[in-house]
């Protein structure tokens, strides 16, 4: 972040403010930004490259996605290793019908199941198989390596507990209960 007032709007909403203002022949568009904006350009950055690496990095070293492996350690961070998928769409941060999606391939290569909920006819829950809980420990360990890699070795152990302790404050105070499993109350 530049310590002006103005910033470029990265990549991911270029692409809109480019055609929005295409008549008037412009490639970046520049807006006032503030104290929080800036912290949030950086969170986003930040995670943005940091998580196309990780992609990269299971794609080519792993059986499964990275989206795949959210599901996974959703499920294995929960009681019992199971959810309810609407539950489960929430913490992730999905829609119901992607992450329906994300089930229905999940269950075709048996790394979960549906089961049907004792209390209520209609419901079922999403539970991680042993077969699940296997790929998810193996990919595990590279996913962490990635994070240590990526992150760890970038910032001292003082700079990734406050990191930690910000983005979980954050985290807490914006959304509630979604995606609480990942992180501490603050």
């Amino acid at each position: 972040m530049n310590n002006g007032c103005y910033m470029q709007l990265y990549p991911i909403w270029l692409h809109y403010a480019t055609n929005f203002f295409k008549v008037a022949g412009m490639t970046t568009v520049k807006i006032k930004t503030t104290p929080a904006s800036d912290a949030w350009t950086g969170v986003m950055t930040a995670f943005t490259r940091v998580n196309a690496v990780l992609a990269r990095e299971m794609a080519a070293e792993t059986p499964i996605s990275l989206e795949w492996y959210g599901i996974l350690l959703m499920l294995a961070q929960s009681d019992e290793l199971s959810m309810r998928p609407s539950d489960l769409a929430d913490q992730i941060g999905l829609s119901r019908s992607a992450t329906t999606r994300f089930i229905d391939r999940l269950e075709s290569d048996g790394l979960v199941e549906r089961r049907s909920c004792a209390s209520d006819r209609r419901g079922t829950f999403v539970s991680l198989t042993p077969k699940g809980a296997q790929v998810f420990t193996e990919v595990g360990r590279i996913h962490l390596r990635g994070i240590d890699e990526h992150v760890g070795s970038h910032l001292t152990d003082d700079e990734l507990a406050q990191l930690a302790e910000l983005t979980g404050k954050l985290a807490h105070r914006v959304g509630g209960d979604a995606l609480s499993a990942l992180t501490p109350n603050r």
